[in-house]
């Protein structure tokens, strides 16, 4: 990767670390195995991130660091099976924010208090949503406009497909109705693949979905992007805007992965932890790893930048959950 190149991709990291580097030593000198908690399937994007920084930080923060899966319930059995022993520098969790600051608004109750029973130690990066429409809308609308004017002219027009009720993908259609006064239909699919097939096969015109989970579409030319959540443009999709450039300011929802610790962790190990987390994210073939995964590289510098980014989120699904009437699942 040429320095230019590296510079547009990791603008953002760079400023991050460039205090973390020094010492990146372990958590404590005896701190022989560490065990990294991940409530999803080997395979899925957040067990691959965490393989990835975990391949990094063995020797680092600790002799030995293991993934451990957890799969079910969207990681909400993973989250509630962490929390509950005592704190322990071994011991570390990796999830989507979702989990942590969507979860609480969209569910009547869950088996752990994000804010009172997990400790932020960094985020690493985000995942963008997207807007993206396929062959059932006609090939002349690309713009967002253009496709907001032709759902409301008849109702079958307005159904997108998420990977289900309740996430941030969801939410982040809703509001999009909301802010625009369109009509749009949510039709929940049982994971995001299902939901892809029937965009490409032309049986539901659009979805709401993660860059990553379309991006080989895009680039094949099945499925166009309209606009996408994040804050900034996605780098693969420098010609698509943002719903902020459109004039939605407050549709920024995208999603990030981080990791935690149980309150009670010693200071020092999670320093240990942040620095090591960061020092992987200098190297380039972590950054090669994440830059193919389409993702934002953009930790957070400090467990203490963390932690106010994890309590702002926290009010900002908050108040979106409320906005469009979302009502709590069991």
């Amino acid at each position: 990767m040429n320095t230019t190149r590296r510079h547009v991709l990791h603008a953002g990291a760079t400023a991050a670390l460039g205090l973390a580097l020094p010492g990146l030593a372990r958590a404590a000198d005896d701190l022989k195995n560490a065990r990294i908690t991940v409530g999803f399937p080997a395979g899925d994007m957040a067990d691959s991130l965490a393989r990835v920084v975990a391949d990094f930080i063995k020797g680092k923060y600790a002799e030995n660091v293991l993934v451990d899966n957890k799969p079910g319930a969207a990681a909400r059995i993973a989250i509630g099976s962490f929390v509950g022993t005592k704190a322990d520098p071994s011991e570390v969790l990796f999830t989507p924010g979702a989990m942590i600051v969507l979860f609480p608004h969209v569910f009547q109750k869950l088996q752990y208090d994000p804010l009172k029973d997990l400790e932020p130690v960094t985020k690493i990066a985000n995942a963008s949503f997207g807007l993206g429409v396929g062959p059932a809308v006609p090939a002349e609308i690309k713009t967002l406009e253009q496709y907001l004017a032709w759902a409301k002219k008849d109702a079958k027009n307005a159904n997108y497909a998420t990977s289900g009720a309740g996430t941030g993908i969801h939410l982040t259609g809703e509001y999009l109705a909301k802010l625009t006064g369109t009509p749009l239909s949510m039709v929940p699919y049982k994971g995001g693949a299902p939901a892809v097939a029937d965009l490409v096969a032309g049986q539901i015109p659009a979805q709401m979905a993660t860059i990553p989970s379309l991006i080989e579409h895009v680039r094949g030319g099945r499925v166009r992007i309209l606009a996408v959540s994040s804050a900034e443009r996605v780098r693969a999709l420098p010609d698509v805007p943002t719903f902020k450039d459109l004039g939605l300011s407050q549709l920024v929802t995208d999603d990030w992965f981080g990791f935690f610790v149980r309150p009670g962790t010693p200071a020092a190990a999670i320093e240990a932890l942040n620095r090591s987390i960061l020092g992987a994210l200098k190297e380039e073939k972590v950054l090669a790893q994440l830059d193919r995964m389409v993702l934002t590289v953009n930790p957070t510098a400090t467990p203490a930048e963390f932690k106010a980014l994890v309590e702002g989120d926290y009010r900002k699904w908050a108040q979106i959950a409320k906005t469009v009437d979302f009502n709590p699942m069991s």
